[in-house]
C-alpha cells in the first residue's frame, strides 16, 4: 500500500525527493568585455560567495551584441553558469530588453539583476540579497555601487587611469581572498558619494521577487540610446514604487571595471553632453523622471571593517 501512495505521489510531482526551486537567479549584461566578466562572474562564484550554495542559485550570462561569442573557458566557470549570445544584428542597444529575455530563460523564485556585466561584487552581496528579500512577499534590495581607481572613472580615465593600470591594481590587492578589500581600492559615485545611507538614483544590482519584476513589466523595450539611456533609472524608480519595502544593504557593494562603457568609457565634458540625450528621450517616454522615494528604504546589513568609512563620508 505504501508503495502503491508513493508512486501516485511521483506521478503527482509531489514525491520528498523533487528537487527544490531555485532560489536565485542572476541575469549579468555583458558586451565586449572578456576580461571583465571573467572577474565578475568569480566574484559570483562559490567558495568567494559565502553562506550560499551551489546548488540554490544560477547566473545566465547574456552577451548583448558583442561580434564575438565570448570563449568558453571565460564563462564557464561553474555548473550554475549559462551563457547567451545575442548576435549584433539581433541585439538592442537597450540592454533592458537582454534583461528582460534573461529572466524569461531563468526560473529562480527571485531574481539579481545586473545591467552591466564589469561591476565585480562582495562575498556576502547574494546571501544578504536573498536574506533581505525572505522579510517579505514584496521586497526589494538594493546594492550601492562604487569605481575601481582613485576617482570618480569618467575622471580618472582622462588623467591615465586605465585597464592596464585597473589590472595590476586587482592582481596587487588580491581581491579573491577578501573581497571588502575593493572598498580601498574605489572611489564614490552618484550612488555612494554619500554612502550607505544618502539617496541614490540607480542601482546595478537589484533582487526582487520574480513576480514583482513580471508584474512591472520588467525593463522598458522603447528606450533606443546606446547602453540604454536612463533605462536603469526609469526602471529602478518604477520597482521601488511598486515594492512594500525596499532595503539598502549595508556592507556590500558592487566595484566597476573601466571598459569603454556608454557613460563610464566617457569623459567628464562627453558624458555631459550623453546626459542631455538621455534625458531627452526618457522625458518623451515618461515625462519627468522621479526618483525613488527615500524614506521608503530601510538601511540593512553588516558592517565589515574594511567598508566603515563609507557610511558617512566625509
Amino acid at each position: 500500500m505504501f508503495k502503491r501512495i508513493a508512486h501516485n505521489l511521483r506521478n503527482l510531482g509531489l514525491s520528498r525527493k523533487r528537487k527544490p526551486a531555485l532560489r536565485l537567479s542572476v541575469i549579468v549584461v555583458c558586451y565586449q568585455m572578456e576580461d571583465q566578466i571573467g572577474n565578475t562572474l568569480r566574484s559570483l562564484l562559490t567558495p568567494y560567495q559565502k553562506n550560499i550554495k551551489k546548488a540554490e542559485y544560477e547566473i545566465l550570462v547574456v552577451d548583448n551584441g558583442s561580434p564575438q561569442p565570448l570563449r568558453e573557458d571565460i564563462w564557464k566557470l561553474a555548473g550554475n553558469v549559462r551563457y547567451l549570445h545575442i548576435p549584433p544584428g539581433e541585439a538592442s542597444p537597450n540592454p533592458g530588453v537582454a534583461i528582460n529575455r534573461g529572466v524569461r530563460m531563468t526560473h529562480g523564485e527571485a531574481v539579481s539583476l545586473m545591467i552591466d556585466g564589469a561591476r565585480m561584487v562582495t562575498p556576502g552581496v547574494l546571501n544578504w540579497g536573498l536574506r533581505l528579500l525572505s522579510l517579505g512577499p514584496r521586497g526589494l534590495v538594493e546594492v550601492r555601487g562604487w569605481h575601481l581607481g582613485p576617482k570618480f572613472q569618467p575622471i580618472s580615465i582622462m588623467e591615465g587611469y586605465n585597464h592596464e593600470v585597473e589590472k595590476q591594481m586587482l592582481l596587487a590587492s588580491r581581491w579573491w581572498e577578501n573581497g571588502y578589500r575593493l572598498f580601498g581600492i574605489s572611489a564614490a559615485t552618484g550612488q555612494t558619494r554619500d554612502g550607505f545611507a544618502g539617496s541614490a538614483p540607480e542601482s546595478n544590482c537589484v533582487f526582487m521577487p520574480r513576480a514583482l519584476f513580471e508584474q512591472i513589466g520588467g525593463y522598458d523595450e522603447n528606450y533606443k540610446q546606446p547602453g540604454g539611456g536612463l533605462v536603469n533609472l526609469d526602471f529602478y524608480a518604477r520597482a521601488t514604487a511598486a515594492a512594500e519595502r525596499a532595503y539598502t544593504l549595508l556592507g556590500e557593494g558592487t566595484f566597476h571595471q573601466t571598459h569603454g562603457g556608454a557613460a563610464t568609457g566617457l569623459s567628464q565634458p562627453e558624458l555631459m553632453d550623453a546626459l542631455e540625450r538621455w534625458k531627452a528621450e526618457s522625458k518623451s517616454l515618461r515625462g519627468d523622471l522621479e526618483g525613488p522615494d527615500k524614506d521608503k528604504f530601510i538601511l540593512a546589513g553588516h558592517l565589515p571593517p574594511e567598508c566603515r568609512r563609507w557610511v558617512l563620508p566625509d
